[in-house]
């Protein structure tokens, strides 16, 4: 069988209906090979390339491997007005200055999928063989499917019957997804050589899968997006990601002092009798520049994290800590932290952080695979440094906030996330500088370990797992690169 295999690679799939009245979804299977066609043009038109494609859509309509309905989520952005694309053939040439063209309304819909990749299949391909090279070389050069901003990997790919849910071409079947067929590509360049929009093919209803029921991505006790609040430097002296302790203990502190009195468990972490909290609360997270191609792990702020399940109550007391905590100021919420007698720094809470560093989409989202940016601590020495009991420790660690245990562990002392820096200073006669803990911090001499942590399915993070996890540690970033089946 053959499947071409579209990896949403934002999560999100941007496009809708011709008539706008929904987003999209499944991806449907024309808008995909008009993606090939458009491949097919940006590299030259090439003839064995023309072949593969009016293959293709001679082929019977593909049956796709994606999430049904009622397991994607759809959401509309704002009604904004932009430029028509097309030109204006009967006007005077002054209108197609930016100032005088017209706007029309848009309002663009966007789907999202628990799983994002998607998968059109092919059962019965004779001839494959032939097109193969081309189709993949097609593939290659697709950049986006729908909205530009809809960014996508396409592969072709061998498909096996594994008994994933699959929407199907019925009858009965209550959704009509457009398909290509024989002659498609022919009539996308007439319009194209008349400067016209390309009209809708021909339609096929779909029948839902069934046969399985949709599981949501597994959540961890801490918050998402909604449950992040976003400090960012402004200025003062920025402290270095290995001290991030004492800024945690130092926040902490801050919020405990602007809230209420006595400071809540959700807050402190502590019973009113001292003892440590059984119960989930507050996380306070490094955002640093780690993960992209040249980063160097600077501290660039940090995020108060939440749980995700809390009372009204708590979360009230939360949000008055954190107004008390940042000031307003000229319509700026801003905040100091003393970290010591010679160090000031200055941050600003923000909903729009500046950087995508900065941004809880980053860590929040379903991924399969995860790799620490901050050394996760062990609960306790494993005995006679046993790596099959670090494995045991740290799949108890993903236990302890809500997910499964991971399928696979991998334990480092270094990173494998660009810019992060390593659990241990390294060897020599010129090591390193080391992490650093304020006096007194339980977790101070805990062993520490990097981790990249593969499970069974994906999981929705954030993912923070380990003995310093409400004090920045253990913190992973999803694996961008790993495919989330």
């Amino acid at each position: 069988m053959l499947a071409l295999e579209i990896e949403l690679l934002t999560g999100v799939y941007r496009a809708a209906l011709p008539d706008n009245s929904a987003a999209e979804w499944p991806p449907h299977p024309e808008r995909a090979f008009s993606a090939l066609v458009q491949s097919w043009g940006d590299g030259g038109c090439d003839a064995k390339e023309r072949t593969a494609l009016e293959w293709l859509e001679s082929l019977p309509a593909p049956r796709i491997e994606a999430d049904p309905m009622r397991g994607c989520d759809q959401r509309s952005a704002p009604t904004v007005f932009v430029p028509p694309n097309d030109s204006p053939r009967d006007k005077d040439k002054i209108a197609l200055l930016p100032d005088r063209r017209s706007r029309q309304a848009r309002n663009f819909q966007v789907a999202i999928p628990v799983h994002s990749t998607v998968r059109l299949i092919w059962h019965e391909v004779p001839g494959q063989s032939e097109h193969r090279t081309a189709l993949e070389a097609l593939a290659h050069r697709v950049a986006s499917l729908g909205h530009s901003a809809s960014l996508v990997r396409f592969a072709f790919i061998d498909a096996t019957e594994d008994g994933s849910p699959r929407w199907h071409p019925d009858t009965d079947g209550s959704v009509a997804l457009r398909v290509a067929h024989p002659g498609r590509l022919r009539r996308l360049e007439d319009w194209l050589s008349k400067d016209e929009r390309p009209q809708s093919g021909m339609s096929m209803h779909y029948m839902e899968p069934r046969d399985t029921k949709l599981r949501k991505a597994p959540k961890s006790v801490f918050g998402g997006v909604d449950d992040w609040f976003i400090f960012e430097d402004v200025g003062g002296v920025r402290p270095d990601l290995l001290a991030f302790a004492h800024v945690a203990k130092c926040v902490r502190a801050s919020l405990m002092k602007h809230g209420p009195q006595p400071a809540p468990e959700i807050i402190s972490g502590h019973t009113v009798e001292g003892a440590a909290t059984s119960k989930p609360h507050l996380a306070i997270v490094p955002l640093t520049n780690i993960g992209w191609s040249h980063s160097t792990g600077d501290l660039l702020g940090f995020a108060v994290v939440l749980p995700r399940e809390m009372a009204a109550l708590e979360r009230r007391s939360v949000l008055d800590a954190l107004a008390g905590f940042a000031h307003v100021d000229r319509d700026e919420a801003h905040a100091e932290l003393r970290l010591s007698s010679t160090m000031l720094w200055r941050v600003e809470r923000t909903l729009t952080p500046s950087r995508a560093s900065l941004k809880p989409e980053r860590w929040c989202r379903a991924a399969i695979s995860w790799a620490s940016a901050t050394p996760v601590l062990l609960d306790r020495y494993p005995d006679h440094g046993d790596p099959i009991e670090e494995g045991r420790l740290i799949a108890a660690a993903c236990r302890n906030i809500g997910l499964p245990e991971p399928v696979e562990i991998e334990i480092h002392k270094h990173p494998a996330v660009q810019g992060a820096p390593s659990a241990y200073p390294p060897g020599g006669k010129r090591p390193g500088t080391d992490w650093s803990f304020p006096d007194g911090a339980k977790f101070a001499s805990r062993p520490r370990r990097h981790v990249i942590l593969r499970f069974p399915e994906p999981v929705e993070g954030p993912v923070l797992i380990g003995a310093g996890r409400f004090h920045g540690f253990g913190l992973c970033l999803p694996l961008a690169e790993e495919r989330d089946l």
